[in-house]
């Protein structure tokens, strides 16, 4: 026949295979469309819009904002272990993957709030009937509802800016994601009756693009809070000149999105608890009694470490603070004797707290200055606690209370499994040259080493992974207890080729650091520091 063989189609009948996959996946598409997409995202973009003025309220202390009492509560309930997992991996980027978490669950939770408008509408005629209620629902549900669950009270009650500010920020920002969802759900409704439909492609590709977008803020954020891993400096004379740290290259960690701001004449400190006297002083107050003598000032150059730094990472550094000694602070209150410990409570909300024989070290003090000038906003001003040779989340900032306790008291970290005895090990790092560094005859291998317990008396190093050891040259610190040892060691490679260099400290008893490799979940992390130098 001239019309060729039959059609194989005709002949053995429709596939029902292919075309039941094809018509369940058509379904699923079908009904993933008929989804109210519209109010959906119209929520999204009306949320977006109420964050923004909730933002700028809580930046001028006059209100809360969602997302960040979202990654408080977060940060608070986390276990430690997993909290130490992603500040290992992330670094400061793990709140940057906190921060975007947090904002991708508040603007979820808009976007289902605008799914019932349509429901409402019917129901309320009034269009601006709806807004007000829109208005006044969304703002009872997040101060009588999500206030309490993330753990700010009432209402807003625990929070620094108080309970009209909080109310009012969110007042304003429910009134405002009202508005836009009426604006887009009515007056662009009304211009565009048949509605968004997308293809299948373009929905993907809104996706897709939502997740770049993500990606990009969790990008950028991160990039802006993450410091380098490592200490380390360009040069030998780089080195030396920041054997005390500069205030603006300290380093900072702090557990919150956006750290408090203290209006020094505002500002009170309040130290009660099991004492007979109870105080309450004004910055104005401390600075007095210092110049009269009744608190005498004290000063002093001490290392602060974090305890989430690595083996030879950069969360440490040296500063000259002054202010006066803890224990005059604690002696003008009358110290009763059944104080054991002393806690201390912050702007922000955290909490910790130490043996009362360390608060009674003449090292401990009460900080208003830092390398000379006003202890500035971000490194806990107007007054915070220094408490030398234990890790930094003891010596806390933005300080407002001190209270004297019988018995231990578990702080913020130490709730989580962090360690409440905190003491700095002895430890070497290597600061110059850099990690992986391409270098070719003599050079200078250095660092610091550090030791509070009673300083340090020797450092050594070694070129060939530990196998051998040498004396490093030690020069006098700052403080032999408080500070930090810089620390030189010449050096004239033998031959081209890659070398394993480690440093290790010993402590004035002649102690050597350990070897033996921790992570810093729960009591700091420990090892040999090592790098890698090139020789060409």
């Amino acid at each position: 026949s001239s019309r060729g063989p039959p059609n194989r189609a005709n002949v053995l009948g429709p596939r029902p295979c292919r075309q039941g996959v094809a018509a369940a996946s058509g379904g699923r598409w079908a009904r993933l469309r008929k989804l109210p997409w519209n109010r959906f995202f119209a929520g999204i973009a009306a949320g977006g819009a109420a964050l923004v003025v909730t933002l700028v309220m809580r930046l001028l202390g006059l209100g809360v904002f969602l997302p960040e009492l979202a990654l408080d509560a977060v940060i608070t309930h986390i276990p430690g272990p997993l909290e130490s997992f992603f500040i290992s991996t992330l670094g400061e980027g793990a709140k940057g993957l906190g921060v975007v978490s947090a904002l991708v669950g508040v603007e979820v939770a808009y976007g289902a709030g605008a799914l019932p408008w349509r429901w409402i509408e019917r129901r309320v005629r009034w269009r601006y009937a709806v807004v007000l209620l829109y208005t006044a629902v969304s703002t009872a549900v997040v101060v009588l509802v999500v206030l309490p669950v993330l753990g700010a009270g009432l209402a807003g009650s625990q929070t620094v800016s108080g309970v009209g500010f909080a109310v009012l920020s969110q007042l304003l920002g429910g009134w405002l994601y009202a508005t836009v969802l009426d604006y887009f759900l009515v007056d662009v409704a009304g211009r565009h009756p048949e509605g968004f439909s997308a293809s299948r492609r373009q929905f993907l590709t809104g996706v897709l693009a939502a997740a770049a977008s993500l990606s990009l803020a969790f990008v950028t954020f991160s990039s802006a809070v993450v410091q380098p891993g490592r200490l380390a400096f360009g040069s030998l004379q780089d080195l030396l000149a920041e054997e005390v740290t500069p205030t603006v290259d300290f380093y900072v960690v702090t557990k919150n999105l956006i750290d408090p701001t203290v209006d020094p004449s505002t500002w009170t400190l309040t130290v009660d608890g099991l004492v007979s006297s109870p105080q309450s002083l004004s910055y104005a107050d401390l600075q007095t009694r210092i110049a009269s003598g009744a608190l005498p000032a004290a000063g002093e150059y001490a290392t602060m470490e974090c305890v989430s730094n690595e083996v030879g990472g950069n969360l440490i550094g040296t500063a000259r603070w002054d202010g006066v000694r803890l224990a005059d602070v604690l002696a003008a209150a009358g110290l009763e004797s059944a104080a054991d410990w002393i806690e201390f409570t912050c702007v922000d909300g955290y909490t910790v707290a130490i043996p009362l024989t360390r608060a009674q070290d003449p090292a401990s003090l009460v900080v208003l200055e830092m390398n000379g000038a006003p202890l500035e906003d971000r490194h806990g001003g107007p007054v915070r606690i220094l408490v030398p040779g234990k890790y930094g989340m003891f010596s806390a900032k933005w300080l407002r209370r001190i209270t004297a306790v019988q018995g231990e008291v578990l702080g913020f970290w130490q709730q989580k499994g962090w360690t409440d005895v905190g003491l700095i090990e002895t430890e070497a790092l290597i600061a110059i040259p850099s990690d992986g560094a391409v270098v070719s005859g003599p050079m200078t291998i250095g660092g610091f080493a550090v030791s509070p317990a009673n300083g340090v008396s020797k450092v050594e190093v070694s070129t060939d992974g530990g196998a051998t050891w040498s004396a490093a040259q030690l020069r006098a610190p700052k403080d032999p207890r408080l500070t930090w040892v810089l620390w030189t060691y010449d050096w004239t490679p033998s031959q081209g080729g890659a070398y394993d260099v480690v440093a290790r400290a010993y402590d004035g008893n002649g102690v050597v650091q350990t070897a033996a490799v921790a992570a810093p979940f729960p009591n700091g992390a420990s090892g040999y520091d090592h790098i890698t130098l090139l020789v060409s």
